[in-house]
């Protein structure tokens, strides 16, 4: 499986908020995909993530200088006040706890300097990755409930002016069918037989000479704080 391959993701946060030089702390790093294609541009990065077993897989894959690796098992990295010029949630406000969240986005407000952004990256509501999910349960399943409480949480956030939001789309690339299942649907056979057969069906539909693409929606918004708001 290939996420992105024309590098989409990176695109729409350069565009909004340029990593040229910038120090950041990226929460929800996962495998380290885009903390990879951060690191062409940034001067520092913090990487996190509350999963331990992930983060050790992005530390084999990114060997940056530029990059560390920060386990915060509560989502919440105790890192110095005023260190960063922007943090960044890698599709991973929904992830944590809805009644985190606010609390979450003021610490890593706290922890930016002044005139500091939040980036903020969440699922979108389109594409044909989406209907997968919904259709089938692949990846992580049906997330609309979470991701409504995400977008909740960045409207709430007092002291913080929320931009427009972004709209952009990325693809997934599989090989086959055998790359898919193995990635984002591993127990594929537990489907009802006909359920299966509406799945191949649908990946047929999606697929060209270079494989499966599914297109999967994305937003992206920014939180910058009002003037003489800290805290």
């Amino acid at each position: 499986m290939i996420l992105d391959p024309d590098n989409k993701y990176i695109q729409a946060i350069n565009s909004h908020a340029p990593l040229a030089g910038a120090t950041i702390l990226e929460i929800g790093c996962g495998n380290g995909r885009m903390t990879g294609d951060m690191a062409n541009y940034a001067a520092k990065i913090v990487a996190t993530d509350l999963g331990e077993e992930v983060l050790e897989q992005a530390a084999k894959n990114i060997n940056a200088a530029n990059v560390e690796f920060l386990y915060t098992p509560d989502g919440f990295a105790k890192l110095p006040e005023q260190s960063f010029d922007m943090v960044i949630y890698t599709l991973s406000l929904h992830h944590i706890p809805q009644d985190k969240m606010i609390d979450n986005l003021r610490h890593s407000g706290n922890l930016l300097k002044d005139g500091g952004k939040i980036v903020v990256v969440e699922p979108g509501d389109g594409g044909s990755f989406l209907e997968i999910k919904k259709r089938f349960g692949a990846g992580s399943g049906d997330e609309s409930e979470v991701k409504k409480a995400a977008i909740l949480a960045i409207k709430n956030l007092s002291g913080w002016n929320l931009s427009s939001t972004h709209h952009f789309e990325v693809d997934f690339l599989f090989t086959d069918e055998a790359d898919f299942f193995t990635n984002k649907l591993p127990r594929y056979q537990d489907l009802p037989a006909e359920k299966i057969l509406e799945l191949k069906s649908f990946l047929k539909k999606n697929t060209n000479d270079w494989g499966i693409i599914l297109t999967s929606g994305r937003h992206l918004n920014l939180l910058t704080r009002k003037t003489s708001q800290r805290k």
